[in-house]
């Protein structure tokens, strides 16, 4: 397996949220709504996250989880999904296999859950570089809330810079 560490330079700029935060690990319908309102793909990443947003009843296409919450194993979260897929991404890395993983699953638009084993933190980047332009990728802020990320073009030519960087070819990184 492929597997590519984050360079140091980029842990803290990673800690910062892409997005909005919301002060909040449980939002409102309305919290939510408000900033996603007729969102054409929705993508989030994380148990509590994924759990949260669908128990609001907001649908998402792409839900990415690793059965860990905290660093704590936790229950299967109550999700719905169309088709499940099971992937290995080491803590701290990305593996190629999740990020083709990730761009298949939405170019071909399965509502899908993808279950990690090992972190899902870091397939973020890939799930905003692949989503189209104005979809949303959600994903918890430890401690603080959720991030409601949109897509544009100026962050995913951001995204795609971070990826290059930890070694991956621009070739996987089309979108």
């Amino acid at each position: 397996m492929d597997v590519k560490n984050l360079p140091k330079k980029y842990r803290d700029l990673l800690k910062r949220p892409f997005g909005e935060l919301i002060n909040s690990s449980n939002p409102s319908f309305h919290e939510i709504d408000s900033i996603i309102n007729n969102y054409s793909f929705l993508i989030t990443v994380g148990d509590a996250s994924s759990e949260n947003i669908s128990k609001l009843g907001i649908k998402a296409n792409i839900q990415i989880i690793d059965l860990m919450e905290r660093r704590h194993k936790r229950t299967f979260p109550k999700l719905h999904w169309t088709e499940k897929r099971s992937i290995n991404n080491p803590p701290g890395t990305l593996s190629t296999e999740s990020i083709v993983l990730i761009h298949d699953l939405i170019t071909q638009n399965i509502d899908s859950l993808v279950v990690v084993d090992g972190e899902e933190d870091l397939l973020a980047l890939p799930s905003i570089l692949f989503a189209p332009l104005n979809a949303y990728v959600l994903y918890g802020q430890p401690n603080e809330g959720i991030v409601v990320v949109s897509v544009t073009e100026s962050l995913k030519i951001k995204v795609q810079g971070i990826l290059i960087e930890m070694g991956f070819s621009e070739n996987i990184l089309k979108y």
